[in-house]
């Protein structure tokens, strides 16, 4: 069916689209209150049990199921058929089709079983606890770089001078030696910037 010619209510969704049916082929609803089955080509004959009417429904025309018992929708000639449902029941009915002398035809619509929910609930836990185990191994990794990468400062800083540390900032510039504190002196003075400026000029 063209998605684009559905005239009915947009709070219906699909069950069944453009399920085909040759002459004298029989789709079996059971539970299907409040489906609507439409004909878009060819005609439908819909009889329900427990209700003696029979219903022709015609090509562009639509039939609501009225109970949840059996319901008999035979094709009176080659016939296209869509199936929808409000949104606003579950979903508790079976749709079975046979073609014409009995054979299955390969229709076949059940409701899921709760136990696919639970499945389904089950798998999502699972991977609820893998991301959450997957984002504590990647922060105790991240962890063990950042220790590795400050055992690796604190080893190539053992291995500079005191100076050159205190160049770079890993220790205090002032040094509480005499000595040291001397020769920083001195230095700052012989490099400081009127001093530069004075032996220049």
């Amino acid at each position: 069916m063209d998605r684009r010619t559905w005239n009915e209510p947009v709070d219906e969704r699909i069950v069944a689209d453009g399920i085909f049916l040759e002459q004298r082929a029989v789709l079996r609803i059971t539970g299907g209150a409040s489906l609507l089955v439409a004909a878009h080509s060819g005609a439908l004959w819909i009889t329900e049990s427990g209700d003696n009417r029979d219903v022709i429904v015609a090509n562009g025309r639509s039939y609501r199921i009225q109970s949840n018992g059996l319901a008999i929708v035979n094709a009176l000639e080659p016939t296209r058929v869509t199936i929808s449902a409000p949104l606003g029941i579950p979903a508790r009915w079976t749709i079975e089709g046979a073609a014409p002398g009995g054979v299955s035809n390969g229709v076949r619509i059940r409701p899921r079983r709760r136990g696919a929910q639970t499945g389904r609930d089950l798998w999502a836990w699972v991977l609820r606890c893998y991301r959450a185990g997957a984002r504590v191994a990647r922060n105790a990794q991240q962890s063990a770089r950042e220790a590795a990468r400050r055992a690796d400062i604190a080893r190539f800083a053992t291995q500079l001078d005191a100076r050159t540390r205190r160049d770079i900032g890993l220790e205090p510039f002032h040094s509480p030696v005499p000595a040291e504190r001397a020769e920083q002196y001195r230095w700052s003075h012989d490099y400081s910037w009127p001093a530069r400026e004075n032996r220049f000029i």
